[in-house]
């Protein structure tokens, strides 16, 4: 899905499907401006081998298919698509808040597929091959919005965003300091705040580690060692980027039901490179066919099935039943224990060898 008013979205599908083997690993559709797309393709000589088609239904599953929304808003047209079973995923480019809370809601026609938190904000979480970062908070002063409780549920977020959707069976999550430093204040947001959310998330099962101090942590390698990163605002999220990544990223929207990703540069334009968006491309594929397994065995399970077993005691194990006679009933038991009489097994088994 693509801005329509933007040059650099529609030049990353140029350059991409220039090598027509991609489609074979899935069914491109892309929602952008074909005006711009002719535009690029004149100005950078590459001849875009597209199909033009007017929804997803008549999406070539061999080819590049383009469906212009010129004029319209793609996110609606992709979000009716979808909720009517023609789309799995999509990767939004660039990364758009504003298109990811239009998606966020939107109904998933996949029973397998699915998320029960489908009414949460989407929690950006930023990926590289071996980081994955999300924040609390926005702004470095917006301090009111980092409370006990949204750590809590944004660690919680993340935690089964990693199982779900990342393939880690039993994450570690590490958590920072909204300080630089951790200082031995009674009255610092890391003692009063931040270290209570980690007591509850551990007690509850959640394996969370924490808070670090942000200063050094990136620098001494101590990420490695985590599966994920809980920082307090998005500064200190995209830092690690910027100086061992060049900016370059993946944006996962965790906490959402459909899966959208998104391709960004960290450095101020967020014009992607060809390199992330086909990250992005692999990305979505992979988490698909994550949460298409993980939820597989919850959908129609077997029924539990219930077993009554009756206490093996003295009066069950000597029951047995009655010989018909004159004026007795098939099917009565008789329990000689409630008689009172006791048996010797062995003295009754002496008795009817002489018999």
């Amino acid at each position: 899905m693509l801005d329509e008013n933007d040059a650099n979205a529609h030049d990353l599908i140029l350059e991409t499907f220039l090598e027509p083997e991609i489609v074979e690993m899935f069914t491109p559709v892309v929602y952008g401006s074909l005006h711009m797309l002719k535009q690029e393709s004149s100005r950078l000589q590459i001849r875009y081998n597209a199909q033009i088609v007017g929804n997803a239904s008549q999406a070539d599953p061999d080819a590049l298919n383009f469906v212009d929304i010129t004029g319209r808003n793609a996110a609606e047209v992709a979000k009716k698509e979808y909720e009517a079973d023609l789309l799995d995923a999509f990767v939004v480019v660039p990364m758009s808040r504003e298109v990811t809370n239009q998606l966020r809601n939107a109904v998933i026609p996949n029973p397998v597929i699915k998320y029960p938190e489908s009414d949460a904000k989407a929690i950006p979480l930023i990926c590289s091959d071996q980081l994955h970062v999300a924040y609390v908070v926005t702004g470095n002063n917006d301090v009111a919005g980092i409370t006990t409780e949204s750590i809590e549920y944004k660690a919680r977020i993340l935690h089964s965003t990693l199982r779900r959707d990342l393939r880690q069976d039993n994450p570690r999550v590490a958590i920072l300091s909204y300080n630089p430093e951790i200082v031995p204040d009674e009255n610092s947001i890391e003692i009063q705040v931040i270290a209570p959310a980690v007591s509850k998330l551990v007690n509850t099962g959640i394996p969370v580690f924490g808070p670090y101090a942000y200063a050094d942590f990136f620098e001494t390698g101590k990420h490695l060692s985590f599966d994920a990163v809980l920082a307090m605002t998005r500064e200190q999220s995209q830092a690690p980027f910027l100086s061992m990544y060049e900016g370059n990223a993946i944006a996962l929207a965790a906490g959402i039901a459909p899966l959208v990703v998104s391709p960004i540069k960290l450095d101020g334009n967020n014009d992607a490179t060809v390199e992330s968006f086909r990250e992005a491309i692999y990305t979505v594929i992979d988490v698909y066919r994550s949460r298409y397994f993980f939820d597989l065995p919850y959908v129609n399970p077997l029924p539990k099935l219930y077993h009554e077993r009756r206490e093996d005691g003295e009066k069950v194990r000597f029951t047995v039943k009655k010989r018909f006679g004159d004026g007795e009933q098939k099917g009565d038991d008789v329990s000689l224990a409630d008689k009172g009489e006791a048996i010797d097994v062995n003295t009754a088994s002496d008795e009817k060898a002489e018999d």
